[in-house]
């Protein structure tokens, strides 16, 4: 609505800017000239028949001044029927115009206007709580199409409200879903931003800041994952992040010892217990032969 609002009122102030002329008396001026004109003529006529009649030229200089106030009176009226009709016929020239560029600018904003993508974004935006309801059907995972979707609607959510930290880390969720490291990034880091307590936030940008190139960022991700395990001391999550981290740096020692904290914290049943015995013994393989 607010689009459409601006776009009228530019192209009424181009119609007026354009148009404005014609709505104009612009023969008043002239008309003025023409009074101007026939006064003098009629003034330098008078005296010559003064000057005639003093010199005896003439005899009856009074019926000639007489035909020529007739001649300037006949005069005046045809001067205001064409004035009239310039005005009138000027007037129509404007308005006519001034529609022919209405329409040429809405026909022009329907045929290559954005209206169109507008409406499916807005459509989109309506379909967030539909997104969020498929999110956790588990038996049906989300195609690609409607991840692409759901980021939208993300999108146009968090411009109506940039500071929900909850929305900036689904966004950061779906990203990585649609493996869009640098999206999921950005988004898990504003999470992380608008609300540093939350300990699901800072094991997500920890994540990706672990795996990053930069030495910084390795020491920033270490960071938040022991601030997390100072609160949380057997956050599996964090504790597995760490030491995957220690074992891709072939840190072994640490990455066996953070194995066997996370192998006492689950039950012996624990489909997990079997993947950490492994992780474990490939990381003892590793130590003996870098000690070779």
């Amino acid at each position: 609505m607010t689009f459409w609002l601006i776009a009228i009122l530019i192209t009424l102030i181009i119609g007026i800017v354009a148009f404005y002329p014609f709505f104009r008396y612009t023969l008043k001026n002239k008309g003025i000239d023409r009074n101007e004109l026939n006064k003098a003529l009629y003034l330098n006529r008078v005296q010559e028949l003064k000057d005639d009649e003093n010199q005896g030229l003439i005899e009856n200089s009074t019926q000639v001044k007489t035909e020529l106030q007739q001649a300037l009176l006949q005069d005046i009226p045809e001067q205001e029927e064409i004035r009239e009709n310039k005005k009138s016929f000027g007037k129509i020239w404007g308005v006519s115009g001034f529609l022919t560029l209405l329409i040429i600018a809405a026909l022009g904003y329907l045929k290559v206007g954005s209206w169109q993508q507008q409406m499916m974004l807005e459509k989109t935006y309506q379909k967030l709580p539909y997104f969020y309801s498929r999110l956790q059907d588990e038996t049906k995972p989300m195609d690609q199409s409607e991840l692409q979707q759901f980021t939208i609607a993300l999108r146009l959510k968090l411009q109506k409200d940039p500071k929900n930290a909850q929305n900036w880390w689904k966004l950061g969720e779906i990203a990585s879903l649609q493996e869009n490291g640098q999206l999921a990034f950005d988004s898990f880091a504003q999470a992380h931003k608008l609300d540093p307590d939350n300990v699901r936030y800072k094991i997500a940008y920890a994540r990706f800041l672990l795996f990053s190139r930069e030495q910084i960022e390795n020491m920033q991700g270490r960071k938040l994952l022991k601030e997390v395990l100072r609160v949380e001391h057997t956050n599996l999550d964090a504790l597995s992040l760490l030491a995957f981290h220690y074992f891709e740096k072939e840190n072994y020692e640490r990455a066996i010892a953070t194995w066997a904290m996370m192998l006492q914290l689950i039950p012996q049943d624990d489909p997990k217990a079997e993947i950490l015995e492994k992780s474990i013994l490939m990381a003892k393989e590793q130590l003996d032969n870098k000690a070779k």
